[in-house]
């Protein structure tokens, strides 16, 4: 602040206490104290007339004067670093005079400077309402979503103020809303927006006079490793950008003075992508000679480099010079074991994971042995090392690629898969212990890979007095197996075993949930319900999956009418509880078309279409809906193909794309999609059977008609609540199929 503002603004706080006591004053609707009195400098002096304006101030002018006192005010105590008086005074010249961008930027400063980050995102906010063009405001407020970890908020701010027509394009100030784009999009792996903005950031760090970067700028951008030339260089080469890598990189290079690191590994990845695989096998040397660490990447790109030239054989060579001069390189040494494995040098790759276990457990290690062993049909010392890796991932899904590769192959060997089976039940012959869970558990998931499910059972069942401790995961596996299995009656016994153990009471709720969906798919809907009110029991004040799954039993048992009632509570109960209410929605208007209320089952998904239009759900749902009325057809085929263009192999859509275009008199491209859909593991639905059939009808392909229906028919007689009017309906079809036969082979016998 210059000299003169500085003493104008001492001479004014010797009034500013006053100018408060009235601007409060006036606030609460009463007069100045000092109106109708004049002024006195001190108590003997001849009073001062007042002043009285030729032009008296209008009220506008009046809060104007007022927010700029208070405005003043808090500059003093800013100046005093009296900092919560400032943000005080500076909101109460914000009340005053609210479109003032430049008092609310003082209340920003006072609020970071309190650490109110979230007062200073919102007055921020405020003022970028005010101007949406302010690039600094704009950015400022970015900074700070990002350190409120609102990303999305963030990027949005940024990207206002990098499209302000206010910012020039080639300015500092443009390099940094640039550079904190590209810090954001490289973290969240946007690689090609990431690009977008680092490309800005070097060409101003390689023409600095053009963007008008002081040197200061151009260090603090350096000095970030984010804005180095190596990690710009990084960005770029992942977005396959290779002259602006190379760019980047070479800069990078010239900084290290040729010093060999890891920027020499990106030049190897470059050149490679470059085909010039010769400069890029000089590079990775180069890089080697280093001696960093960077995991198996850079082995992976030699041996690349070296497929690519014909020297694919020099690998194992190459590997092992590496690792005599870098011998505490447990990553070069496991690619080295892997090469030997490659090669069939077993023996010697054995050797090196077995040293590396010396210095302590490692999953590598023990992976590696596996592949071994399995090659040399070890079973015994398979299982060993594998399931040392396989209990450390055995909740996690999908399992490691690694494993999961040892699974499947496992998975297709019968004989591995008996010899697995004796050691087990050789060791667990006086029962299951500690030591055999990881073991009984990689066989299970192998043998249940494979399709031997009852011996699956077995094992899984032996994990439970193994290890009690993780009783409720293998309780929840078994279920869950057999839930995949369709047979609901065994998950149903699983799920109950599990409700009734004393030390699982705490996922008593859980297991009690998933009895009465297993209970209910077996077709007993009262002990389903029965067991749903024992969880309600359990969870004080309820909880929406325990009241949507009760509804949704009324729905699977047919019982509509109290279907209706407990859908429309839960909508009512919970409207933003997703994505049960919008399944909740989608089955009441399931249940409102099969009590015969289409329109009301139209209005319900009319409704949601327009709050989501792009919800592939209900463009499905309301265009089966459409065309099994026979209206609004095109735009029904227009709905039912946007669901169909996002899951083409769902089973359901496949069978609207088929009865749509059965509705409109395109019935042999109807029987493509419909046949599409039986062919499906989920297609064996009595409804998709029974639109073939009637396809087939259409065009007097009687026989395949008639297969179609008395598949449906079989189906539907299977369901365990089944159809009643669907039965009767193929019933009737049938027989009139039949006697249109019957009277055609009369006809044909009476013809002369």
């Amino acid at each position: 602040m210059a000299r003169w503002l500085q003493d104008f603004a001492m001479a004014l706080s010797m009034v500013l206490s006053l100018q408060m006591t009235l601007v409060a004053d006036e606030a609460a609707g009463a007069r100045s104290v000092f109106e109708g009195r004049p002024y006195q400098l001190q108590m003997l002096d001849d009073p001062a007339p007042l002043l009285v304006p030729v032009n008296p101030r209008t009220i506008e002018m009046e809060q104007r004067s007022t927010a700029a006192a208070w405005y003043m005010t808090g500059r003093l105590h800013e100046q005093r670093d009296r900092f919560d008086e400032a943000l005080k005074a500076y909101e109460q010249a914000s009340k005053l005079a609210p479109s003032s961008v430049e008092i609310l930027r003082s209340m920003i400063d006072m609020a970071l400077r309190l650490n109110q980050g979230e007062k200073a995102i919102q007055y921020a906010v405020d003022a970028v309402k005010l101007d949406p063009d302010d690039f600094q405001l704009l950015r400022q407020l970015g900074v700070e979503m990002v350190r409120g970890r609102q990303i999305d908020q963030a990027i949005k701010y940024l990207e206002q103020a990098r499209q302000s027509p206010k910012l020039q394009a080639m300015s500092g100030f443009s390099v940094l809303i640039n550079r904190d784009l590209g810090i954001i999009y490289s973290g969240l792996g946007e690689i090609e927006k990431a690009a977008d903005a680092y490309d800005v950031v070097l060409s101003a760090l390689l023409e600095p006079q053009k963007y008008g970067l002081d040197q200061r700028t151009r260090d603090e951008l350096q000095k970030h490793r984010s804005t180095s030339f190596e990690n710009i260089g990084q960005v770029l080469l992942r977005a396959n950008r290779s002259d602006r890598a190379l760019a980047a990189l070479e800069k990078a290079n010239e900084q290290r003075s040729g010093k060999p690191g890891g920027v020499n590994f990106l030049l190897a990845q470059l050149y490679f992508q470059k085909e010039e695989y010769d400069k890029s096998l000089a590079q990775i040397d180069l890089f080697f000679g280093s001696k960093l660490n960077q995991g198996r990447a850079p082995y992976a790109l030699l041996q690349q480099i070296l497929a690519k030239t014909g020297k694919e054989d020099s690998l194992s060579t190459r590997l092992e010079e590496l690792a005599k001069n870098d011998p505490a390189n447990r990553d070069l040494k496991f690619f080295l074991a892997e090469a030997y494995v490659s090669n069939d040098r077993l023996e010697e790759a054995e050797v090196i994971f077995k040293a590396s276990l010396e210095d302590g457990p490692s999953p590598d290690a023990f992976m590696g042995l596996a592949r071994i062993y399995r090659r040399q049909m070890k079973a015994a010392e398979l299982l060993e090392n594998l399931s040392k890796v396989y209990v450390q991932s055995w909740q996690q899904r999908p399992l490691p690629e690694p494993l999961t590769a040892e699974l499947e192959s496992m998975q297709k060997d019968k004989e591995l898969q008996d010899q697995f089976l004796k050691i087990i039940r050789d060791q667990t012959s006086d029962g299951a212990h500690a030591e055999h869970f990881a073991k009984l558990l990689l066989v299970a998931e192998v043998l249940e890979g494979a399709k031997r499910l009852d011996e699956a059972v077995e094992l899984y069942r032996l994990t439970l007095s193994a290890n009690p401790a993780q009783s409720s995961i293998v309780y929840r596996t078994l279920g869950e197996l057999f839930m995949r299995e369709d047979r609901y009656a065994e998950a149903a016994a699983i799920y109950k075993e599990a409700a009734e153990k004393p030390l699982l009471q705490g996922s008593r709720p859980d297991n009690l949930l998933r009895l009465a969906l297993a209970l209910e798919l077996s077709g007993e809907t009262d002990p389903a319900l029965e067991a749903l009110a024992d969880a309600n029991k359990l969870v004080p004040g309820g909880h929406p999956l325990l009241t949507f799954r009760e509804a949704w039993i009324y729905y699977h048992a047919r019982r509509l009418e109290k279907a209706v009632e407990l859908f429309e509570a839960f909508i009512t109960k919970y409207p933003n509880s997703e994505p049960l209410t919008r399944q909740a929605k989608f089955s009441l208007s399931a249940v409102y078309v099969q009590l015969k209320d289409l329109k009301r089952g139209e209005e319900i998904l009319e409704k949601f279409l327009v709050e989501n239009p792009d919800d592939i759900g209900v463009n499905n749902d309301l265009g089966y809906l459409y065309a099994d009325q026979g209206k609004n057809l095109d735009k029904a085929r227009k709905m039912i193909e946007k669901a169909v263009a996002a899951e083409p192999e769902n089973a359901a859509y496949l069978d609207s794309m088929g009865w749509v275009l059965f509705k409109l008199g395109e019935v042999k491209e109807a029987i493509t999609w419909l046949k599409k859909a039986t062919d499906l593991e989920s297609g064996g639905d009595a409804t998709i059977w029974e639109h073939l059939g009637d396809c087939y009808s259409s065009i007097k392909e009687t026989a395949d008609a008639t297969n179609s229906w008395e598949k449906a028919l079989t189906i539907a007689k299977e369901e365990s609540h089944p159809d009643e009017d669907l039965i009767k309906r193929l019933q009737e079809k049938l027989k009139a199929q039949k006697t249109d036969v019957d009277k055609v082979k009369t006809e044909s016998r009476e013809a002369p």
